[in-house]
């Protein structure tokens, strides 16, 4: 597991991640993760001082939000940024659950974020540009896939590399499989997380893969996804001078521990 915090499951730092024009993404400033509702408060405690993080943009729904909660982070005053993915589809109205069907489900769900709201799911490229928000965790309650749109739109928006984009999406599987059989315990999934096909325990590189091919051939690509829902160039700039680094020093270091 890459998780360093105990109940913070699938959570990493993106800096090191490579750039196409010979950046990286800064270190210490973009974090992802699952649910931070299980960490206890010692824990939580330590995990804002190694990391800085001020805020949380989660990805949850709001009724999930409101079942589920955040853990002690209301207590340690991390900023709360709701930016919630629209799933019109749940099997009931508390309910976080959504069939994942077809011969592609994960694709097909990821696809469906973008056909029910896709100016709500770039909308996150604008959250990391509010005051006060960097250092950041973006989250949802497993960490893959709504956060692995969400990260994926964001790097390729300030040009990481597509493979590293795809290792990233793939790591931390024995993460994926914990937070999928913690979500009986949770009041907005329960039982119903049964309903899951064994494709949504995994999450294969070749399904980030086909989604960035899909959004290039349905959308033309991700720069135009962003500027058809409102997300344009200057604020792309204006990210990526935020979370991009040329300084040799960082990146040389990256190297040596590849």
């Amino acid at each position: 597991m890459t998780s360093s915090y105990a109940g913070l499951l699938g959570f990493r730092d993106l800096g090191g991640l490579r750039t196409n024009e010979g950046g990286r993404v800064r270190h210490g400033m973009l974090y992802r993760s699952g649910t931070p509702q299980f960490l206890d408060l010692h824990t939580a405690r330590e995990l804002i001082a190694a990391t800085g993080i001020q805020a949380t943009i989660d990805l949850r729904l709001p009724h999930e939000i409101a079942a589920e909660g955040r853990g002690p982070l209301d207590e340690l005053r991390v900023a709360h940024l709701p930016n919630p993915f629209s799933i019109p589809d749940t099997v009931a109205s508390d309910s976080a659950v959504a069939p994942m069907v077809g011969d592609d489900p994960l694709v097909t769900r990821y696809l469906s974020y973008l056909d029910a709201d896709a100016a709500g799911v770039v909308a996150v490229l604008s959250r990391l540009l509010e005051p006060a928000t960097l250092p950041v965790l973006v989250h949802c309650t497993v960490g893959k896939d709504r956060t692995g749109v969400a990260i994926a739109l964001v790097l390729s928006a300030i040009g990481v590399r597509r493979r590293d984009i795809v290792a990233d999406y793939a790591a931390a599987t024995d993460d994926v499989v914990a937070s999928m059989r913690r979500l009986r315990e949770m009041a907005s999934y329960g039982s119903a997380a049964d309903l899951y096909p064994p494709e949504a325990w995994t999450a294969p590189p070749d399904a980030m893969e086909r989604f960035l091919d899909c959004v290039d051939r349905e959308h033309g690509g991700v720069s135009a996804l962003l500027q058809q829902h409102g997300v344009g160039r200057d604020a792309v700039e204006r990210l990526s001078k935020l979370l991009v680094t040329y300084d040799v020093t960082e990146t040389e270091e990256d190297d040596a521990g590849e």
